[in-house]
């Protein structure tokens, strides 16, 4: 169709934030019913620690992580297939 757009990436990125933090709470939620689906809620880490800049007139703090399992992952590739749907 001519003249149809995507939403854009600021919209992608909130599905995608919104799908992997869906995902997480289900995969908690599907490990503690059924405990043999523990292997695919198990989180890998991944980011930046937090560190703290002290200046003595402020102070700045920056960290980042990313806590990803096999829930998350499933989270970001639905909020994709909604996201081209759209």
């Amino acid at each position: 169709m001519a003249g149809t757009r995507s939403p854009g990436w600021p919209v992608l990125l909130m599905l995608l934030v919104l799908g992997g933090i869906i995902g997480g709470w289900i995969g908690q939620t599907l490990t503690n019913v059924w405990p043999s689906l523990v292997i695919l809620g198990r989180a890998q880490s991944l980011g930046i620690p937090s560190f703290t800049l002290d200046l003595q007139v402020f102070t700045v703090s920056f960290g980042f992580m990313l806590h990803i399992s096999a829930f998350t992952l499933i989270g970001f590739v639905l909020a994709y297939v909604v996201y081209r749907r759209m």
